[in-house]
């Protein structure tokens, strides 16, 4: 039964990478295109992944651990621009 646990952990970790992703993408009013794009998404990949966010299964493309990475990297650039867009207004 640990590994169904673990399983559930992995998927709670990634759900809560995309909500940050979508909470940063919003302060900064990204599309919903431009943030497929920025994860260098394919627009079935971009589909699987909202339902996965949904409560659907984990997407096969791409793997998790490089979701994860672009999902880390774009929300660190993500923070960069919302933070300069802050200073200036």
């Amino acid at each position: 039964m640990v590994p169904a646990l673990d399983w559930q952990a992995t998927d709670d970790i990634a759900r809560s990478q995309l909500d940050l992703y979508h909470g940063l993408s919003d302060r900064i009013a990204l599309t919903p295109d431009d943030r497929r794009r920025a994860l260098n998404l394919t627009e079935r990949d971009w589909r699987a992944w909202q339902a996965f966010l949904s409560g659907g299964p984990v997407p096969a493309q791409p793997p998790l651990p490089e979701m994860l990475r672009r999902l880390g990297q774009v929300a660190f650039n993500l923070t960069l621009v919302g933070e300069g867009a802050h200073r200036v207004t």
